[in-house]
């Protein structure tokens, strides 16, 4: 008890739950500290964290509505948990739902989650399309596809409407014309 008669509330460490993996690696070697380490395990630890750092800036991690709601949960729990590693190319489907982005499943720097996001409609998913990607492609000689199946196979395209024949032959999307 304090002297004002009050409890003194316990501290609880949060959760920390990354989508990257390297960040949560990052997130334990910096607050995982022990006190016994010996100087050439501090600098192991300290070139370890410089490596992730460097990792990190080709990497994004936006926030979402859903991490507001998360750290607004009453039970918090202490533990430091991983998500999966950047996924292989036979993690995902050559046939895409209609309503995900071609191009963001091959970005390599969003998470798993972002890339196989599925919008509410496929209109939305066009609009996205030619907001993010198609200003883009539309003035680049060779046009590759991102999917991670294509990425091995190197495929490219000429002109966008090339791109978008392919989108919608091979992975079932199709995008306005």
């Amino acid at each position: 008890m304090e002297a004002d008669g009050e409890e003194e509330e316990e501290y609880v460490e949060p959760a920390i739950d990354l989508q990257i993996p390297e960040r949560a690696q990052l997130a334990k070697i910096l607050c995982n500290q022990p006190d016994n380490l010996s100087p050439a395990e501090l600098l192991e630890r300290g070139i370890q964290a410089a490596e992730l750092m460097v990792i990190l800036c080709g990497k994004r991690e936006p926030a979402r509505p859903d991490r507001i709601r998360r750290r607004a949960r009453a039970e918090v729990q202490a533990d430091v948990t991983v998500k999966e590693e950047s996924p292989g190319p036979d993690s995902f489907l050559l046939l895409m739902d209609r309503k995900q982005c071609p191009r963001c499943i091959g970005d390599e720097t969003l998470s798993r989650e972002e890339r196989t996001f599925k919008y509410c409609r496929p209109a939305v998913m066009y609009d996205h399309f030619d907001r993010k990607h198609a200003r883009h492609l539309g003035g680049v000689k060779q046009i590759s596809c991102n999917h991670p199946k294509c990425k091995e196979e190197a495929l490219e395209f000429r002109h966008l409407n090339h791109f978008k024949n392919h989108v919608e032959s091979v992975h079932g999307v199709k995008l306005w014309a």
